[in-house]
């Protein structure tokens, strides 16, 4: 999503925040306060120089995509963030990584993705892609544009096959998975979940191939096992089957088109740069930039 880091608001402002001179403190250590201003240039030394530079990218970038008459529209943002959310539990799944990971909100989110389309369109502008050439790579590459497959799974995790014998057996008396997960799962993090791990793929590089043979030929509510996944074992049910929606030709022959031309672009980073010096970027308050 580019390199952008958002800080927070620490809570409303109240008396006891108020300093002497009249300064603000955002926070106390041992009853000594930490002063806004303290905070403010702890904030610029870290990490100044990469928001103004992602400032003025932005700046850059956009001016350019005024004068070319470059407009992304909020379905191309969309179809985009659609197709990056694959391989999350769910959307909210995907915004809540987001947040961790980059202090990003939805609305940052979409800004940003905006902002990486406009970039690569630029880039791509003056690239001939021929029809010809967008044949021959669908045609070698076909099964990059089928609509994928993924298999929402719970998993039972275990630290021995015989415990995961044992919990298969009572499953299979009629013991109800979502509470065996919470007696028995050593995996916190999918325990916490009822068991369920992120959607997986029939190609699914981390995941043991016997377990991802075996899923492709159950039926949902289906249950399997055991299998050893790196030095424990599981016990598996199919929640459900995720078939992405099927993008329409012209997209993706547009999204050959994209691939192909970003090849022979030059790298975005570079690209960022020559708008900087085109528009006459100055930075006075860092060095090295």
């Amino acid at each position: 999503m580019g390199c952008l880091i958002m800080f927070r608001g620490l809570g409303p402002v109240d008396e006891e925040s108020k300093l002497p001179d009249g300064e603000l403190s955002v926070a106390y250590f041992k009853k000594e306060p930490i002063s806004n201003s303290e905070w403010e240039q702890e904030l610029k030394r870290k990490y100044g120089q990469e928001v103004l530079l992602h400032m003025l990218n932005r700046k850059a970038v956009f001016e350019e995509a005024n004068v070319r008459d470059i407009h992304i529209t909020s379905d191309e943002v969309n179809r985009q963030l659609k197709k990056d959310m694959m391989g999350y539990d769910s959307v909210k799944s995907y915004y809540d990584e987001m947040e961790t990971q980059l202090g990003l909100s939805p609305e940052d989110v979409a800004e940003e993705m905006s902002y990486r389309l406009t970039l690569e369109q630029i880039a791509t502008a003056d690239i001939h892609i021929s029809d010809e050439d967008i044949d021959n790579y669908r045609e070698e590459n076909e099964d990059q544009f089928e609509a994928r497959k993924q298999f929402q799974l719970s998993v039972i995790k275990v630290a021995s096959q015989g415990e995961a014998e044992d919990v298969l057996d009572q499953l299979e008396k009629g013991a109800n998975f979502t509470e065996m997960v919470k007696e028995h799962s050593i995996d916190v993090s999918s325990r916490d979940q009822e068991g369920k791990i992120a959607p997986v793929e029939s190609d699914d590089p981390f995941l043991p191939k016997e377990m991802l043979d075996a899923v492709a030929l159950l039926q949902i509510n289906d249950i399997s096992g055991p299998f050893q996944w790196d030095k424990d074992y599981v016990v598996i049910q199919l929640m459900d089957i995720i078939i992405e929606e099927q993008e329409d030709t012209q997209h993706i022959r547009e999204s050959i088109r994209k691939r192909l031309a970003l090849n022979e672009a030059m790298p975005l980073t570079e690209l960022e740069k020559l708008l900087r010096d085109k528009y006459e970027v100055r930075i006075v308050a860092f060095n090295g930039l």
